[in-house]
């Protein structure tokens, strides 16, 4: 795989064909080393178990890796611990600690916005002049005529209305008893 690796970066360009090859290699890869990982923490199946000794028998890179791997676990559990410098209480009681400052402090952030919002609001009141950001209604200038009642000509209109051409009706004939209206026709 590593060698794979290098000549990828050696030749600057992969090949479409070669990619995919490349990728379903360093899927089976991961697959087989998640399971060998696996088999160290005895966290297979009795068939992956199997499988596992299959290719520790008969495959060198696997036996390589799994030497690597059994290093490794075995370098981690040898690792000495640090002790700590205080108990878990004091630990514990500096991170809530610092929980509660913080609060504080975005209490005091809220706080100190909402005083100087307080303020910008009280100067724009209190300053004259027209630059005011509060909302202002309109002023009409009071005239002669605005201290006149309102009027309305309801007999005279301000614009004549012109009367539209009206048709003479068709005089109505009753018609008789006999049938025939007044013009003697027949009904």
């Amino acid at each position: 795989m590593t060698s794979d690796l290098n000549n990828r970066k050696d030749s600057g360009q992969r090949c479409p064909a070669n990619a995919q090859v490349s990728k379903e290699m360093d899927i089976l890869q991961r697959d087989r080393f998640e399971l060998l990982s696996a088999y160290l923490d005895s966290e297979v199946t009795a068939d992956e178990r199997k499988q596992v000794q299959e290719w520790l028998k008969s495959d060198p890179k696997m036996q390589c890796l799994y030497t690597r791997l059994v290093k490794l676990r075995q370098g981690l559990q040898t690792i000495p611990v640090p002790e700590s410098e205080q108990s878990a209480e004091q630990a514990v009681n500096q991170v809530f600690g610092r929980i509660n400052r913080r609060r504080s402090q975005r209490v005091a952030a809220w706080g100190g916005a909402a005083l100087a919002a307080l303020f910008v609001g009280a100067l724009s009141g209190i300053l004259p002049g027209n630059h005011s950001l509060s909302p202002q209604l309109a002023k009409a200038p009071i005239s002669e005529t605005a201290a006149e009642p309102l009027m309305v000509a309801l007999n005279h209109p301000a614009v004549e209305i012109p009367k539209a051409a009206v048709a003479a009706p068709e005089k109505f004939v009753k018609p008789s008893v006999d049938g025939s209206d007044a013009k003697g026709y027949q009904n």
